[in-house]
This record gives C-alpha cells, structure tokens and sequence, in this order.
C-alpha cells in the first residue's frame, strides 16, 4: 500500500513538471546557440565599415562647411581694370565726327594749344605729385606716314635715365577696335619737351620720370590715321593708364558722317 502511494505521488510530480511548460534540456540548449549567433551577427555587422556606412542616411553635400564651420563661398572672377573707370557723357569728335570718343568724368576738354591737335584734354595730376608738376596732356589729331616712322620720332623725344636706347625701353602691341587696327605705345624715361612743338624751334625742356601713351588708330577711308597720345608725370600718367584704355577703346566710327 504505500509503496502504491509513493509511485503515485511520483507521478503526479512529473506531471506537474510537464504542464508548468519547464523547457527540456535540449530545447533550452538550441535557444542558447540561437542566442549567441544573433549577437555574433550583430557584432560582425558594426565592426564592418561599409555596413555602418549603408546603415546611416548620405551627407547633404550642401550643408558641408569649410573652415571654422564657414560655409563655402563660390568663386568670384575679378574685372577688369577698365570696369571701375568712371566715364562721363562728354564726347570728344574728330574727322568731321567721323571719329568719336567719350572722355572720362575727371577729365576736361580744353582749347588746343596747337592748330595741328583737333581735340586736347587736360588729365589732372594725381595727388602726391610735385607742387610744380605739370597736368597731363592728351591730344587728338591726323598724322600721316608710316607707323614706324611715327614710333621712330616718338622715341627720339624721350632719353633714358641709363643710357639705353628708348625704342628698347618701350612697349608696343596691337588689337583691333571698332574694325579699326590700333597701334599701342607705351615709354618712359626723360622726356625732352619742346613746348612750343618741334617746329616752333623753341628751347628744349628735360622733363624726368615722364612717361606717354598713345594709340596709333587706321580708321581707313579718306581719313587715314589718327594718334591719340598723353603724357605727364609718370605717377599721373600710370594712376591714368586705364582711363586712357578706357578713352581708346570707347572708339565709335561713324559711316556716315564725316568723310569716311
């Protein structure tokens, strides 16, 4: 009788072990290496760079900043130096206003010195120039001969400080304007200055650290060549070296008028 009890009693103990859903040995073994391989994976996966890359969202290029989390700039072209010229509505005609250009504000139209110059300009020293120095001088007028002969005779009016010939001293290029082939010129060093003109027979001035610029212009037609030339101190004369391109290259031909 109670050896009956005792198997009885067993029994409802396993029983009892069986409905609380205790997991076998086995079963709970398998849950273990489940377990362990999904951290593996995990761990693999945060290790590999291309992984952790993929996984975070792709930089907006536009918010990237530069140094000192300053945003970058776009690149900025500079202008030209004839940009920042100021131009007047003063018009300088010549060749019956065939010819015609717009001076520069700061500049004035005077009374030509000579019966030769058609149009005369006083350019206005640059501060820092001597008390005594000189405004420059821009004349306009029509010239005959060669262009090399009219360089020739331009760098007979100038003598170098060291010597030198000037026609080495001096720079000469070419570009084309309003379909008129223009001759540039360029020099400086002593300027022997005859203020009454060559043919005025006059004393001969020395003026140091002078420098001219000019503009040989083929306008073609009946009216052949036109010098545009101006000289002064050499500060002056460099402070308004791109007001003189600018002048130059506001060259407008005009068909109709004139004898072109």
């Amino acid at each position: 009788m109670k050896a009956h009890f005792l198997f009885l009693l067993s029994f409802c103990f396993a029983l009892l072990i069986s409905s609380a859903g205790c997991d076998s040995p086995t079963a709970v073994k398998q849950e273990q290496e489940k377990d362990s391989a999904d951290v593996e994976q995990k761990q693999e996966s945060s290790e590999d760079p291309k992984a952790e890359a993929e996984s975070k969202p792709a930089e907006d290029e536009s918010k990237k900043e530069g140094p000192a989390g300053e945003t970058p700039k776009p690149e900025t072209t500079s202008e030209s130096s004839n940009s920042s010229v100021e131009m007047g509505d003063v018009v300088a005609e010549v060749a019956k206003g065939a010819i015609k250009f717009t001076l520069p504000a700061n500049w004035e139209n005077v009374k030509p010195r000579s019966f030769v110059v058609e149009y005369e300009v006083k350019v206005p020293k640059s501060a820092g120039e001597a008390e005594d120095a000189k405004d420059g001088r821009l004349t306009i007028m029509g010239a005959g001969g060669s262009i090399e002969a009219n360089l020739d005779r331009w760098y007979g009016q100038y003598a170098q400080p060291d010597g030198s010939e000037s026609k080495d001293a001096a720079k000469i290029s070419e570009s084309e304007i309003a379909g008129c082939d223009v001759t540039w010129f360029d020099l400086s060093g002593t300027m022997l200055d005859k203020p009454g003109g060559p043919m005025a027979g006059g004393e001969m001035v020395e003026r140091e650290n002078y420098r001219t610029l000019a503009a040989i212009i083929q306008a073609g037609g009946d009216v052949g060549q036109y010098f545009v030339k101006v000289y002064g101190p050499e500060k002056t004369i460099a402070d308004n070296e791109a007001a003189f391109k600018a002048f130059v290259e506001s060259l407008k031909i005009d068909r109709d008028a004139g004898e072109l």
